[in-house]
C-alpha cells in the first residue's frame, strides 16, 4: 500500500507542484497552512526542508481542498481556519445567494438590453420599408410624368405627320 500511496503523491506533487508553491498559490503563512491542514507548524516546517516528505494524507487534503475551490466559488483557507465552519457554511450560502441574485439581474438587464435591440430593429426596419415605399412612389410618379409627356409628343408627331402627309398631298395633285 505504501507503493500505492507515494505514487498517488507523485502524481499529484506533479498537479499541484511542492508544498511550498502550493502555501504560495493559497497566499497562507507556514502558521495559517499549517492551521488548514491541522497539523503542527513544526511539522509543515520539517516536510518544507529537503529530504522530509509530507505524509499521503496531506496532499491528498491539498488536492481535495483544491477540487473544493474549483466546483465552489469564493471558497477561501479562512473558512476552514477562523471562525465555526457553521458559521462559515452560513456565511458562504449568502455569498452564493448573492451571486445568483446578482446573476438574475444581469440577466434580467441583457433581456432588457436584447428587447431594446429587436424594438430598434424592428422601427429601422419599418422606417426603411417606408422610405423605399416613398422612394418608389417617386419613381412611379416620375414614371408616369415621363408616359405622359412620351404620349403628347407621340401625338404632337403624329398630328404633325398627318399634317404633312396631307400637305404632300396637295403639293402632289395641285
Amino acid at each position: 500500500m505504501r507503493m500505492h500511496y507515494e505514487a498517488q503523491v507523485a502524481v499529484i506533487r506533479r498537479q499541484m507542484g511542492d508544498l511550498e508553491s502550493v502555501r504560495l498559490n493559497l497566499g497562507l503563512s507556514q502558521r495559517k497552512m499549517a492551521q488548514l491542514l491541522m497539523v503542527d507548524p513544526s511539522a509543515w516546517t520539517r516536510w518544507t526542508r529537503q529530504g522530509d516528505e509530507a505524509p499521503p494524507h496531506i496532499w491528498r487534503a491539498l488536492q481535495w481542498f483544491s477540487v473544493l475551490q474549483e466546483k465552489i466559488p469564493g471558497l477561501t483557507p479562512q473558512y476552514f481556519i477562523n471562525q465555526s465552519p457553521q458559521v462559515l457554511h452560513q456565511k458562504a450560502l449568502q455569498e452564493l445567494d448573492q451571486e445568483r441574485q446578482k446573476r438574475r439581474e444581469e440577466m434580467a438587464s441583457l433581456h432588457q438590453k436584447i428587447e431594446h435591440v429587436s424594438n430598434e430593429r424592428d422601427a429601422l426596419q419599418k422606417a426603411l420599408q417606408l422610405d423605399l415605399q416613398n422612394e418608389l412612389h417617386g419613381e412611379v410618379a416620375k414614371l408616369k410624368k415621363d408616359l405622359n409627356f412620351h404620349k403628347k409628343m407621340s401625338i404632337v408627331i403624329l398630328s404633325l405627320s398627318i399634317a404633312w402627309a396631307a400637305v404632300l398631298l396637295v403639293w402632289k395633285f395641285a
